[in-house]
């Protein structure tokens, strides 16, 4: 390990009294109270993967598993965000580079939910791409900054073809963009992880710019 997972597991154990005493909070509210998840983002969780020349700490994966493992032995909902929020990044590098900039221009603290299942469906128009989807258990949606969902991409209403290697599948593609360009359905009452707000998001009929679509 190194020096600063183990600053930032020391940082997660000062913590711990305050999340064990907020879990009844955490279950009853369907969500990670907006403060907890501050100084989640203060201490580093949310920057754990982000590469150092954006300002992240680009922990190696045994590292950051290792913070996801502390967080959840305190909270299950707890872990499962932190995994979620810093966990989604790995898609960001997908996009065009404009754009990966954008997602980091105000620092490495960025929180990112979405889904990789290809529910969505986007259709070529005048150089962009109109877009309609509804994905489900978008975990940490309510607090997140951005949010992707990947979709089949359509022209004329019919799939367009993905590579030759990936043997003549439909090409599918990532959308990300800004939280607030996104419509959160209340869904999730689920058994337990109440706290992780995994609810549906969807696009209707949205207008995307190709620069918010990942190359893979």
């Amino acid at each position: 390990m190194t020096k600063t997972a183990n600053r930032l597991l020391a940082n997660i154990r000062e913590l711990a009294p305050s999340i064990i005493s907020r879990a009844a909070e955490i279950e009853a509210g369907r969500q990670m109270p907006p403060d907890l998840v501050g100084a989640l983002r203060s201490i580093g969780v949310f920057r754990m993967f982000v590469p150092q020349s954006y300002g992240g700490l680009e922990l190696d994966l045994p590292a950051g598993l290792e913070i996801i493992r502390a967080l959840g032995r305190i909270d299950g909902s707890v872990g499962w965000i932190a995994m979620i929020g810093s966990g989604h990044g790995i898609w960001a590098p997908l996009l065009p580079r404009n754009t990966y900039e954008q997602v980091y221009q105000n620092g490495p603290d960025v929180i990112i939910a979405g889904s990789g299942l290809p529910v969505g469906t986007a259709e070529a128009t005048a150089g962009d791409w109109r877009v309609n989807g509804r994905w489900a258990f978008a975990s940490g949606c309510q607090h997140a900054d951005w949010m992707f969902g990947f979709c089949v991409m359509t022209e004329g209403g019919k799939p367009l073809p993905g590579p030759a290697s990936e043997g003549g599948l439909p090409l599918v593609r990532g959308f990300f963009l800004k939280a607030r360009d996104w419509q959160i359905e209340d869904t999730c009452y689920v058994a337990g992880l109440k706290g992780t707000g995994s609810h549906h998001i969807t696009l209707r009929d949205k207008v995307v710019s190709a620069e918010n679509v990942t190359r893979k």
